[in-house]
């Protein structure tokens, strides 16, 4: 019987190392292009929630300028909203699918209006939002 080094030196055996290679190569291949279509569905899917979240984060800038309108006395209102750039899903203990959603906190709202300086104004400007929003005043700023 041949030692296996002889083998391996033969013609035959640098062919069998030769198509060994060419087989790893092509596995290698094939795994990271697979991973790599689970990075970029995961990246797509992060940034559909992201802009999911901006879109939220406008909606509610545009109707609490609405409702901060109502006040007598506020005028060409601007308002800014920071959320947590996350989202929260509730999965069911039985199912895989989504049971619930939870919209992301409120960080913190800016709103720049005139008659704001008026403290009077102010206040009640700083007690719409918290109401509307369920936050505390220190995270409200009221500026003009």
């Amino acid at each position: 019987m041949k030692q296996p080094m002889e083998i391996l030196k033969s013609e035959k055996g640098i062919k069998i190392i030769f198509a060994v290679g060419i087989a790893l190569i092509i596995i290698i291949f094939l795994f990271g292009t697979f991973g790599g279509e689970k990075k970029e569905k995961a990246a797509e899917e992060e940034n559909n929630v992201l802009s999911e979240i901006d879109e939220y984060e406008r909606h509610l800038e545009a109707r609490l300028a609405e409702i901060i309108g109502e006040i007598q006395g506020t005028g060409d209102i601007s308002v800014m909203i920071t959320l947590e750039k996350t989202e929260e899903s509730i999965y069911s203990a039985k199912e895989t699918s989504v049971s619930a959603k939870v919209t992301p906190t409120v960080r913190g709202v800016l709103v720049v209006c005139g008659g704001s300086e008026s403290a009077v104004i102010r206040q009640k400007v700083t007690d719409a939002v918290c109401k509307a929003l369920g936050v505390n005043a220190a995270r409200v700023c009221v500026t003009y």
